[in-house]
């Protein structure tokens, strides 16, 4: 993990309980992955404890706890606590916290949590959430839009076009991600997401309108938070010069990290629906996705023709 994430990120976005510690929510979290010490908690096995990450509390090491001496629930609390973890989520299953984790709360400073989903369930949706927070961003100039189940990056210089389209796009049906600024970091080589600005969520920027926020104008399918970035757009002005890509047999990427991803230059002119050309281009990958080349098919066609294989 590389951006500060604390637990208060983690309490907010899972919107789970503070049981005790409050004040120690400002507490850094530095690893996506977590524990479960029902090891530790039961063999009194520490060997192998990983201190460094929230542990997770369901009903499995709730049960090896009370199966243990008073003394031997001491001496296991005192080892789990001088690790000093960044905090001990309880999860659905556990109904009731035992008095002696928050005794240990207040004593080594850590926080007791409690959330309303299971075991599995949180460690899934908890582990993303930090996998998420904590890569490394970068901050790019476009628009992130979802086109029909494809992540689409809408890149280009100001005035070009791009909030406009992105506009035409939400009115027929389709979901923005984010305006004007779009965060992208990679979880793995090959997998990108992009995602919104906390202070941006919803808005987007329309010059003669102003800022105006898509879920009020267009319902809450209008937008969604992340989306993985599948496709690049880039619209560049006319060039009465420039041959540009007429066929699609030349397929463009562009490198994001450690990432290739295909991209398209549309040249825009007064006439052309930008919006239009973007829906086909997202349709035209998910095609390309499933196997189907038509640039290809093409050119293998009029080769075909050409050796007198095929009649035109």
């Amino acid at each position: 993990m590389n951006e500060r994430v604390t637990v208060r990120d983690c309490v907010e976005e899972l919107k789970m309980e503070v049981i005790s510690g409050e004040e120690y929510l400002d507490r850094d979290v530095t690893k996506s992955f977590l524990s479960r010490p029902g090891v530790e908690i039961y063999a009194d096995y520490f060997t192998f404890y990983e201190k460094d990450r929230i542990q997770v509390m369901g009903s499995k090491e709730f049960n090896l706890y009370t199966m243990l001496t008073e003394k031997e629930q001491d001496d296991r609390l005192r080892k789990l606590f001088e690790g000093n973890p960044p905090a001990f989520v309880f999860t659905k299953h556990v109904t009731e916290i035992p008095e002696k984790f928050i005794e240990f709360s207040n004593k080594y400073c850590i926080p007791i949590l409690k959330s309303n989903l299971t075991t599995t369930a949180l460690t899934g949706d908890l582990s993303t959430f930090l996998s998420d927070a904590g890569a490394i961003t970068k901050s790019v100039h476009g628009v992130m839009m979802d086109v029909n189940g494809v992540g689409v990056l809408i890149k280009g210089k100001s005035f070009v076009g791009k909030s406009e389209s992105a506009l035409e796009l939400l009115y027929r049906g389709h979901t923005l991600v984010s305006d004007d600024r779009v965060e992208v970091y990679q979880l793995e080589v090959g997998t990108v997401f992009g995602k919104t600005p906390k202070m941006t969520e919803r808005l987007m920027e329309v010059r003669g309108l102003g800022l105006i926020d898509v879920v009020d104008l267009f319902g809450v399918t209008a937008f969604r938070k992340k989306k993985k970035v599948m496709l690049i757009v880039e619209l560049v002005k006319w060039d009465q010069s420039n041959p540009y890509n007429r066929l699609g047999i030349d397929e463009e990427t562009e490198k994001v990290f450690d990432t290739l991803i295909p991209k398209v230059t549309i040249p825009v002119q007064p006439g052309r629906n930008i919006a239009t050309l973007i829906e086909v281009a997202a349709m035209n990958w998910r095609l390309k996705s499933f196997g189907r080349n038509v640039a290809k098919e093409f050119v293998d066609k009029l080769n075909r023709v050409v050796k007198g294989v095929d009649k035109q």
